[in-house]
């Protein structure tokens, strides 16, 4: 069986910005709950505004908890500034959200889960992914 061009494989898929303030959080989550469970169907990125230094250990260990593994690194919103996006998705920042115009730009309004213990914190995770079946995958 041959394998499908990539760029018919990418016509059919949506690229998408998760977009926060430090990218160590929220962003990360959705970033990596996309490439690992709906890589067929959307091409994920994540960045911030303002990054974090690294990752927030929280949300790695809260992914690894429904078996994904994320080694990625928050990122400036410069990083993907020749980059085309079906959507750039604000995860609930308000008014510090970084904006991109010319592209379809949403906000989920998802608390922050930085300061939360681990059931609440796993809780926004489940809500990032409930909104990437019922927003993205539709």
């Amino acid at each position: 069986m041959a394998l499908l061009p990539t760029s018919f494989i990418q016509e059919f898929m949506i690229s998408v910005l998760f977009l926060c303030v430090e990218n160590a959080c929220r962003s990360q989550i959705a970033e990596a709950i996309c490439k690992n469970l709906y890589s067929h169907k959307i091409l994920a990125y994540s960045a911030g505004s303002n990054p974090a230094k690294k990752i927030n250990p929280k949300a790695i260990q809260s992914l690894s908890r429904i078996n994904i593994t994320h080694s990625g690194e928050p990122k400036k919103i410069d990083f993907f500034e020749d980059h085309t996006f079906d959507y750039v998705i604000t995860m609930g920042c308000g008014d510090v959200c970084p904006y991109v115009p010319n592209i379809k730009n949403i906000d989920w309004n998802i608390p922050d889960p930085k300061f939360l213990e681990e059931e609440e914190f796993d809780e926004i995770r489940d809500m990032i992914k409930s909104k990437i079946i019922s927003e993205l995958l539709v």
